[in-house]
């Protein structure tokens, strides 16, 4: 066998190992796994223990392992559940994702950035990380409250959001932003969300009950793959984010429960081998030496606070109609930035005009919110519950369920 077969086939055991190590200590530690995953990477990289390079074959995998993230992220996502608290959840995705957007921007205006890194970091902290926020809800047994409801939907509308925005860096990273083209990427990306949506509901369950009457193996599973890769490659063709295809993929085969949920279980199996390539990858890129200096710890500071306090804010403002408990309730669980900040970060690397240091930066802060917001969530959600009677605290978990 050739070397460098030898050294990519270790780099794949040690990065895949120290990955699954981290994320069995953060989920002991009751924080979030993918946390684990990156800084394991961070740590067997160059940045620390040296064990492992940056390569072409561990991208190649992390490229795999976002596409698959995504696709199981649509396979999760159900339009309708939006639809029963639709226009609080609207409102709190919209200025979930307006304000974080303009104050980043400003902000990095302010700091003396030009006008292409400042929309990124605009970008940067638009998204919404429903997988975190949902696990936090779903240990308190609140995810079918009021305010859970609203959170989740607007998470999933703010998935959405987050990934035009993602669409549109294309034209941010123009020094002159042609607010025509702009708006034609946004339009046109809504249109390919629009046709896909459409599809769901009347051409896929013409075609699922067909499906099983193949007789190549998994038949079903099959044709959920030729989307994901169809759709990805038709994303990245007409100049699109590549996960924007898998994401859709991944909500058009979710309409009937009777092919999605074996879906998302083979999903889950090979997001198990193939998701921990992506977070670690992320960990592997991460230089110490951007982190460490006075300007960038500012930043990331910074960037963490905005980070928190817009969604905080912005979305607790926008969901008052529940009551201020409820209201700070849904402000905190829009905090956790998530998978989809970690695939923003990682555009930073492929736009000139953007400092390499913005990689880093973003990437912190990610991991910071992505902390925070849970640990935050849970120090409200349990107000002296584990110190009350049993039958006091079904009575507290009632009201939680009142939302």
């Amino acid at each position: 066998m050739p070397q460098e077969s030898i050294q990519a086939l270790f780099s794949l055991f040690v990065v895949f190992a120290a990955a699954k190590i981290g994320e069995e200590v953060f989920i002991r530690l009751r924080q979030p796994p993918l946390v684990g995953q990156i800084l394991a990477g961070f740590l067997v990289g160059p940045a620390v223990l040296h064990w492992v390079n940056v390569s072409a074959t561990l991208d190649f995998m992390a490229e795999i392992g976002v596409i698959f993230l995504l696709f199981e992220t649509g396979l999760e996502t159900q339009p309708e559940e939006v639809l029963e608290h639709g226009y609080l959840s609207f409102a709190v995705a919209f200025l979930g994702v307006v304000t974080p957007l303009i104050v980043g921007w400003r902000f990095a205006l302010a700091v003396g950035e030009n006008q292409v890194t400042a929309r990124f970091v605009g970008t940067l902290l638009v998204a919404t990380s429903i997988g975190i926020t949902a696990k936090v809800l779903a240990d308190f047994g609140a995810t079918h409250t009021s305010f859970g409801r609203v959170i989740l939907g607007a998470a999933v509308l703010d998935d959405i959001l987050g990934l035009l925005a993602l669409s549109a860096l294309a034209s941010f990273a123009a020094q002159h932003l042609k607010v025509t083209n702009l708006l034609l990427t946004v339009v046109f990306v809504a249109a390919f969300f629009v046709l896909v949506l459409f599809l769901r509901r009347t051409a896929f369950p013409r075609v699922s009950p067909s499906l099983e009457k193949l007789r190549a193996s998994s038949p079903s599973w099959s044709f959920a793959l030729v989307l994901l890769l169809g759709f990805s490659a038709m994303s990245a063709y007409i100049g699109l984010a590549a996960i924007i295809g898998a994401f859709l993929a991944g909500m058009f085969v979710s309409e009937s429960e009777s092919v999605a949920g074996p879906l998302r279980v083979k999903a889950r199996a090979v997001n198990s081998f193939v998701v921990p390539f992506f977070l670690a990858n992320i960990g592997l890129r991460i230089s110490l030496a951007a982190i460490s200096n006075r300007h960038a710890i500012f930043l990331i500071v910074a960037l963490t606070v905005i980070a928190i306090v817009t969604k905080l804010v912005a979305c607790g403002l926008a969901a008052l109609p529940l009551g201020k408990r409820s209201a700070f309730l849904v402000g905190l669980g829009m905090i956790p930035r998530g998978e989809v900040g970690i695939v923003v970060a990682g555009q930073s690397l492929r736009i000139g005009a953007i400092p390499n240091e913005y990689y880093s930066i973003g990437i912190t802060m990610t991991v910071l919110t992505s902390l925070i917001g849970p640990v935050l969530l849970r120090m409200v959600l349990r107000p002296s519950r584990d110190l009350l009677p049993q039958s006091e605290r079904a009575a507290l978990d009632s009201s939680l369920r009142a939302g």
